[in-house]
């Protein structure tokens, strides 16, 4: 009985993930929108955080779970699109690493300030978000026995 309590709470978690993942799109959206960026290159800009080190595409891929491919396809649309640049990686001139340009930046700063002033985070205080951010980043690189 123990074991089903188990997986029923896990599923739950999982169903409220989705519906606040699903409040976040539709944040992240309506800004990629105002940007003329498609929805499908979301994922390749969230890996290219400010204040990151600058991703490799093979990274990128690693952190997304796709093919390199698909991150080589969208970082195009992202480059032609004046938001990244590619840039020889700093240790190993075999590589390159994406970069955000200066309207990659924009593109960021308005996320971030359309998520903050958005209701995602209106139940909780500082000191929960920050509970909530080491929660995540716990199950985002679980530690393996």
């Amino acid at each position: 009985m123990a074991q089903s309590a188990d997986v029923e709470r896990k599923a739950e978690i999982v169903r409220a993930l989705m519906e606040v993942a699903n409040g976040a799109d539709a944040v992240v959206a309506e800004v990629l929108g105002e940007f003329g960026v498609p929805a499908s290159v979301a994922g390749t800009l969230w890996a290219l955080a400010p204040g990151t080190e600058p991703p490799t595409m093979r990274d990128v891929a690693a952190r997304l779970r796709c093919d390199a491919s698909t991150v080589s396809l969208a970082a195009d649309k992202l480059q032609s699109m004046g938001l990244i640049a590619r840039r020889p990686h700093p240790t190993d001139g075999r590589k390159r690493t994406l970069v955000l340009t200066d309207r990659g930046h924009e593109l960021w700063e308005t996320l971030r300030t359309r998520l903050h002033a958005s209701r995602l985070f209106a139940g909780l205080d500082a000191q929960e978000q920050d509970a909530l951010l080491a929660l995540l980043t716990k199950m985002r690189n679980p530690q393996r026995p």
